[in-house]
């Protein structure tokens, strides 16, 4: 490979291809942060979600805009008491406009790097009337199996604690760290490793009881459209990733940290289907050098349980 093409190949998957896509192993009260819900034993989830991300960087009158959709699929299942596995396949499309006197216009799109996980539930489990608290363990692989100009090419290797704690059936909070260990591949390069914490505040709201024959029509509304249930979702998202690395020499404009504040609802249509839609915005943007920076992100799918 020479060395200008691999320049070129290094500098488009830093782009494009460490794209930070969400946690696939998501179940209920979060909708960017990983959850500690437990699932039955032989149990399946089924979940689909799109992120949307657009970021912008501008400099000395030049600009470049990059629009990211990263739709997901994953599927999780209960093998054992208290152990699931989550298979997660994500698609990436990617336009990218740079206006540097001329707009020039660039569009890709592809299969990303498919990621296995493992969760146990069993580290700590305390259930009391109405509640429950729980710690779990985490440990996942990225697997180097997308189209070249999405995938590392290496395998990244992820573990992790998540804390689970629900009062009454009514409020929710939770909170994981997690690290991920970036490998090299067979060029030398290494995106870097990366971490990621949050914590999420989930009230759930349901109708209490049937609105009687003479309520008003908003109580009435309340009734229907609460029937089965919804989560009202304050999340805090941060994430902190090294420099990538070529050789064993730094990169430069790569790494940084970000914090994002997600204002988010799931809203149950049944006991065993919802939909959920998040809207990430980003409150702290401290990339390293210069890099473009995350404008918005909105999440929006559904998930199955069967």
């Amino acid at each position: 490979m020479s060395r200008e093409r691999r320049r070129h190949w290094v500098m488009s998957l830093l782009l494009v291809g460490g794209l930070g896509i969400s946690s696939p192993e998501l179940r209920a009260q979060e909708i960017v942060a990983p959850s500690a819900r437990t699932l039955f034993n032989r149990a399946t989830l089924v979940r689909s979600f799109v992120e949307v991300k657009h970021s912008s960087l501008q400099t000395d009158g030049q600009s470049v805009d990059v629009t990211q959709y990263v739709p997901v699929l994953a599927v999780v299942y209960g093998f054992y008491p208290k152990w699931t596995v989550i298979v997660a396949q994500p698609y990436v499309t990617v336009g990218v406009t740079s206006r540097m006197g001329n707009e020039a216009r660039q569009g890709l799109n592809g299969l990303a790097d498919l990621q296995l996980f493992v969760q146990y539930d069993g580290l700590y489990s305390r259930n009391t009337p109405g509640g429950l608290t729980r710690l779990s363990g985490v440990f996942g692989l990225q697997v180097p199996t997308g189209a070249q100009r999405f995938s590392t090419g290496a395998v990244e290797y992820t573990g992790g604690l998540i804390f689970q704690k629900a009062v009454r059936l009514k409020y929710v909070f939770s909170g994981d760290f997690e690290y991920t260990i970036a490998t090299e591949n067979r060029q030398g390069v290494s995106m870097g490793d990366r971490a990621r914490f949050d914590g999420a505040l989930s009230p759930f709201v349901i109708s209490q009881d049937k609105a009687p024959p003479g309520a008003s029509w908003p109580r009435k509304a309340f009734d229907r459209v609460l029937r089965n249930g919804a989560y009202l979702i304050l999340e805090f998202n941060g994430t902190w990733q090294a420099h990538g690395r070529d050789q064993g020499n730094e990169i430069a404009n790569t790494g940084g940290t970000t914090l994002s504040i997600s204002p988010g609802i799931q809203y149950f249509l049944s006991n065993s289907f919802l939909v959920e839609f998040s809207a990430p915005l980003p409150v702290i943007k401290a990339l390293n050098g210069t890099q473009p920076k995350p404008q918005s992100t909105f999440v929006f799918g559904f998930r199955y349980l069967f």
